[in-house]
């Protein structure tokens, strides 16, 4: 084995994470970015290695079941296209999170590719930020219709980050420079906590600098968590939000980048709007259009990323966008060339009018889990086929399949969940499901169905065929 890294829980690329399946690496692209060479360059390792690629939760790439880690030369062409760090052992925390429409959306207040690769950088030539957990991250959303954080009115759609910064236009800028700033949050637990600061975008690096460095300090102070580095929610419960931004100011001082700054500011109602990562959108950009396109599973072939990635030079500009809905979205499509491109797309299986397969969400679940009580990868698909084929999917709906109740695959609570479980039916243990439906924050409390999956199917097309013209929590 080539491994470079010691492993962690956590995947990542340069040390394989053992499962039940084989290992499991995982590619970390900021922001969600991918060019044309990088995603050729991954289908030529999929054909090589017969497996499949996954989008992720966090808009990065995943892989399972290998059987043998990469070779170093492998390694080293990742690091020479902008896949992979430098210094092996920083690339797991390179997880920041963006609007997956950043620079093209209409809607936006601020592009924020620019303040992702600054923090890309920070991070990968910050060796001292190895001593976070590999569950640090970082979320920058530019304000547009396809946005992170919480700023959709669909809790399934959330997106939590441990800092997050959200454009936001202040009403009076005392003091300020500029009409858009950021809103600092801090999240632990799947909980956001607004600090009430802004940020200005030219001092966004210096303060996540700061933020990161008293973060190092407390890690450094506080033991192992049953064998796992402190994180942010750990910080913030030891010490509050108060003297952590106390420690936070205190360091900018040194740096002379003054205290962050808070401000009267305009909050913007629920700017998201749910599912606009998929379909056809106009860009900011007269003349061009973005195609969201969802993937079952967040599943993509060999075959279907080379695809994508020649018909993104093609007809595009040889760049694709990775979605935290596990979904991607070609960009930079000319109008008038959009009828052209749909059917070659089809030819790939992939569509731009969304199914239902496009609101099913799955964790691995067995075999590649051991923690999982199901095999929620093959039902979710099943459950997908069987809508197809019985009802006309006039908006996707939040289905959730999780093996457990970690719920790894979907932070937020979903419009419909299935939890894995296990009951005995005639001497025999058998596969099954609880069935809970609505969004709200108790939604795990009371199932409303528990059996075996081949019971679900035919239960959750009879909710939705109810329930088409009211909210599912109502």
């Amino acid at each position: 084995m080539n491994w470079l890294v010691k492993a962690n829980a956590c995947p990542g690329l340069f040390y394989g994470t053992a499962a039940q399946d084989g290992f499991l690496i995982r590619l970390r692209t900021p922001g969600g970015w991918l060019n044309s060479p990088q995603g050729k360059a991954i289908a030529t390792w999929l054909e090589q290695w017969q497996t499949t690629i996954q989008v992720t939760n966090r808009a990065n790439l995943q892989i399972r079941g290998l059987q043998k880690s990469p070779s170093l030369e492998e390694f080293q062409t990742l690091q020479k296209l902008g896949l992979a760090a430098h210094n092996p052992s920083v690339d797991h925390l390179r997880n920041i999170m963006s609007s997956p429409t950043a620079g093209i959306d209409c809607q936006e207040s601020i592009d924020t590719r620019p303040l992702v690769q600054e923090l890309d950088n920070f991070i990968q030539n910050y060796p001292a930020i190895a001593q976070l957990s590999p569950k640090f991250s970082i979320g920058i959303d530019g304000g547009g219709a396809v946005g992170i954080g919480t700023g959709s009115t669909m809790a399934w759609q959330h997106r939590y980050n441990e800092i997050q910064l959200s454009a936001i236009a202040v009403n009076n800028p005392t003091n300020l420079t500029s009409l858009v700033c950021f809103r600092l949050a801090l999240a632990g637990d799947k909980q956001s906590y607004d600090t009430d600061l802004l940020i200005e975008p030219e001092n966004c690096l210096a303060v996540v600098k700061a933020l990161v460095k008293v973060y190092i300090d407390y890690v450094q102070q506080t033991p192992n968590i049953k064998g796992k580095k402190p994180r942010m929610k750990h910080l913030l419960k030891d010490w509050g939000l108060t003297k952590y931004l106390e420690q936070v100011n205190y360091q900018l001082h040194r740096t002379s980048t003054g205290i962050i700054q808070g401000q009267e500011y305009q909050q913007a109602a629920h700017s998201t709007q749910p599912y606009f990562h998929l379909g056809i959108h106009p860009q900011k950009q007269p003349g061009l259009s973005y195609i969201g396109l969802s993937l079952r599973l967040g599943q993509l072939t060999a075959n279907q990323l080379w695809g994508l990635a020649t018909l993104s030079e093609t007809f595009g500009s040889g760049q694709l966008r990775l979605t935290p809905w596990q979904t991607v979205i070609l960009p930079d499509i000319p109008d008038e060339k959009v009828s052209e491109l749909l059917p070659k797309l089809a030819s790939l299986g992939l569509s731009a009018s969304p199914g239902w397969d496009a609101g099913i969400v799955a964790c691995s679940g067995k075999p590649g889990c051991a923690a999982a009580a199901t095999a929620t990868q093959i039902h979710a698909s099943l459950l997908a086929d069987y809508l197809k084929e019985r009802l006309t999917c006039n908006s996707p709906v939040n289905i959730h399949l999780t093996g457990c109740a970690k719920s790894c695959a979907q932070p937020g609570p979903a419009e419909i969940t299935l939890l894995g479980t296990t009951i005995e039916e005639n001497g025999q243990i058998l596969e099954a499901y609880q069935v809970y439906v609505g969004d709200s924050q108790k939604f795990l409390e009371t199932p409303i169905f528990e059996g075996e999956f081949a019971k679900i199917p035919p239960l959750i097309a009879q909710i939705l065929s109810s329930q088409k013209s009211k909210k599912l929590d109502e």
